[in-house]
């Protein structure tokens, strides 16, 4: 033990001797080089936050700049200012799912099938949206995830590693943890500026009649195989519509097939204003929209049927296979339409042409497009899902209430003025409040929402004002009023929506 301290020591008294006689060899222009501020300068430069730019034409940069100064006491701040840190210590523009690849393109590339949702407003899909779903599978999504990127050669070549999805961390009792970057990276980076409630020149207003344009709705992919999906609407033709034909089947005293101008003649249509929100929305994702829909009232067509008393199952099968088993009860309490137009337009292809079945509140998961068959059953399990998701990762609530911005991407850069649009839901229990922070959590612009029905989304628009050139975080919590009369806020870690933006 001696003898390797001695050692030690030797081998530290090289070292510096070395080190001294090597600063000692340097010409004086070269230490004043290698140790100038001027690294600084040139390491921001290089790595600059990307700014990068939308379909739509706006810019985004996710990556905030910092303010970050090495020394503060000992003067010439700002060239001592590390402006992209984020870049430089924690590689910020390269790592998340969104950092190489939409989530859109990535399950486009896998080598089996699988669904895609396509978004229509301004919000990037993110691996938010992933854990409704594989919360009904066996495998793990992880498992899945870790090895279609560690088997991957793209991934190889782009050298990825755990932390360019991960932040590892380590607690107090010195446990290390491979977290979500996704989800923690807002509390990571630094450099965005802090506002508190009471000097935020915010305006707000909402409503809950905002219709939403056919470009701007979610599409989800059908079961069949692409080549068979009815998504453009020059594929929508009358014929079509005129001799589409339901069938009603199962425990019923009088089947009937029927063609959808014969439904609409015997039974008439319906006009409403109601939301379309899929029960898999993830935290501030945009997988909703409001349109004014007419259909077919299926409580007038049931009365027809001679539905069995022991009926308790309703199947709304489409052409593809497609169906989400509910409860008779549900389906009527909910008052299902069978679907025809949208906007005042034959419904869209891409939405479920020429019909497709609607219930009040439900989850558009519930929301069978190209409707065949109406099948009805004394047995059965019911999905009459009303936005009641965990995620199976955390075993927290998913998504209800929820709330996200639809007219901006994240990280959107803004000239001047920031005007913000989004909505608030959750399914079948009314909205109660909305809350905005932009600093972390520490005050709050609380707006109260007032007698908002279930049927229909909150919608709001915020606008901020006087905000100095830099970048933001805003952190958006909202309320609902459950059935027991108790309050649902989405406060919980992973649920709370996150939205960054840029001001110039």
């Amino acid at each position: 033990m001696k003898r390797f301290s001695i050692l030690v020591l030797a081998f530290a008294m090289v070292m510096a001797f070395s080190a001294i006689a090597f600063a000692e060899g340097l010409p004086q222009e070269t230490v004043t080089e290698r140790t100038s501020w001027e690294k600084n300068r040139v390491a921001n430069e290089t790595n600059a936050p990307k700014v990068k730019e939308m379909p739509n034409g706006v810019l985004v940069q996710k990556t905030p700049q910092t303010a970050r100064a090495l020394d503060t006491q000992a003067g010439d701040v700002e060239s001592k200012t590390i402006a992209s840190w984020n870049n430089i210590f924690l590689n910020a523009d390269n790592r998340g799912c969104t950092a190489c690849h939409t989530i859109e393109d990535a399950l486009e590339m896998m080598e089996t099938y699988h669904g895609i949702i396509y978004m229509g407003y301004e919000t990037e899909q993110g691996l938010q949206n992933c854990f409704g779903c594989h919360s009904f599978y066996d495998s793990k999504l992880r498992d899945s995830i870790h090895a279609l990127h560690n088997f991957s050669s793209t991934f190889k070549a782009m050298n990825g590693t755990c932390e360019s999805c991960h932040y590892i961390d380590v607690d107090a009792e010195g446990k290390v943890a491979y977290k979500r970057w996704d989800y923690v990276k807002y509390d990571i980076l630094q450099g965005y500026i802090p506002v508190a409630a009471e000097n935020a020149a915010a305006s707000f207003e909402w409503n809950q009649t905002e219709v939403t344009p056919h470009e701007k709705m979610y599409f989800k992919s059908v079961k069949t195989n692409p080549l068979e999906w009815l998504v453009s609407d020059s594929q929508a033709s009358q014929d079509l519509f005129d001799k589409w034909t339901i069938s009603f089947t199962g425990s019923i005293g009088n089947p009937v097939d029927m063609t959808l101008p014969e439904l609409i003649e015997k039974y008439g249509t319906e006009d409403r204003l109601m939301k379309n929100h899929c029960t898999v929305n993830g935290p501030g994702m945009g997988m909703i929209y409001q349109a004014k829909i007419t259909g077919i009232p299926l409580r007038l067509v049931v009365e027809d049927l001679a539905v069995d008393p022991a009926t308790t199952m309703v199947n709304p099968i489409g052409d593809d296979g497609y169906c989400y088993t509910i409860s008779l009860e549900a389906m009527l309490k909910e008052d299902a339409l069978l679907v025809v137009a949208m906007n005042d337009e034959m419904i869209y292809a891409d939405q479920g042409f020429p019909v497709a079945f609607w219930c009040n509140e439900m989850s558009a998961g519930n929301f069978t497009k190209r409707i065949c068959e109406l099948n009805f059953s004394t047995e059965g399990a019911s999905w009459d899902f009303y936005g009641d998701f965990t995620d199976a990762t955390t075993g927290l609530q998913f998504d209800k209430p929820n709330v996200g911005v639809l007219n901006a991407y994240d990280g959107q850069i803004f000239e001047g003025a920031v005007h913000l649009e989004g909505y608030a839901d959750a399914w079948n229990e009314p909205i109660t409040k909305i809350e905005f922070s932009l600093d972390k959590g520490a005050t709050w612009i609380e707006q109260e929402i007032a007698d908002a029905n279930t049927t229909q989304w909150v919608y709001w628009k915020l606008d901020l004002n006087g905000l100095t050139p830099g970048s933001y975080l805003m952190k958006i919590r909202v309320s609902s009023l459950m059935a027991d009369g108790t309050i649902r806020t989405n406060e919980v870690p992973n649920q709370m929506t996150n939205y960054t933006f840029v001001v110039r």
